[in-house]
């Protein structure tokens, strides 16, 4: 990504939708799983983690979440809500905080994961992940409900518009932190003002 329209573009509208799109087949499929039925997947429980050893790999809910099937890593979010994908956040196991990002925008109250999420920008390592789940879960359809957080999405919202605004970042991430700040904008969450225009086209 080389400009905030272009990242805004893909990980606005057609994420959005496609998060609305298989929460929708979430809901319709949240039977327990019995991992010896016949024409279940079978999980991937021996292979090996990414980092350090993980105990929830012995967890089926996160060997199904292992795949690439995004309707597994809603069962995840559903099954542990945004608190328990963000302790895994310091799981030993990178495989764990990946598949704990990925899946925190389809949990119910992802919007607590905001603030946490917000703190964790100023280190490098792993920060695409972090602003790839932010602005998934900045993007969320908005719902007619009180905020479940609204100090943590403001906090959110003041930290990306600073990442985006520090010429040291690399401009993909500065992207992303450009795309999520309007997301939160949208919601009152973020001054539209202050986000840097400069990575737009012309």
């Amino acid at each position: 990504m080389k400009a905030a329209e272009r990242a805004r573009a893909a990980g606005g509208g057609a994420l959005v939708a496609g998060l609305a799109l298989v929460l929708a087949a979430g809901g319709c499929g949240q039977a327990t799983r019995d991992p010896a039925a016949p024409g279940s997947a079978s999980p991937s429980a021996s292979a090996p983690a990414e980092g350090g050893a993980s105990a929830r790999l012995s967890d089926r809910h996160w060997q199904y979440a292992r795949s690439e099937d995004s309707l597994e890593k809603a069962r995840l979010a559903e099954h542990l809500g945004a608190a328990g994908l963000l302790d895994a956040l310091d799981d030993p196991s990178a495989e764990i905080v990946a598949i704990a990002l990925e899946a925190l925008p389809f949990a119910d109250d992802a919007e607590i994961a905001l603030g946490p999420l917000s703190e964790r920008l100023g280190q490098a390592p792993g920060r695409s992940s972090v602003l790839q789940a932010m602005l998934a879960i900045a993007g969320r359809p908005r719902r007619q409900r009180e905020p479940l957080d609204l100090e943590g999405g403001r906090r959110a919202g003041e930290a990306l518009i600073k990442l985006a605004s520090d010429p040291r970042v690399i401009a993909e991430e500065r992207a992303l932190a450009v795309s999520a700040a309007r997301a939160l904008a949208e919601g009152g969450l973020a001054d539209a003002r202050r986000i840097p225009t400069d990575l737009d086209p012309p």
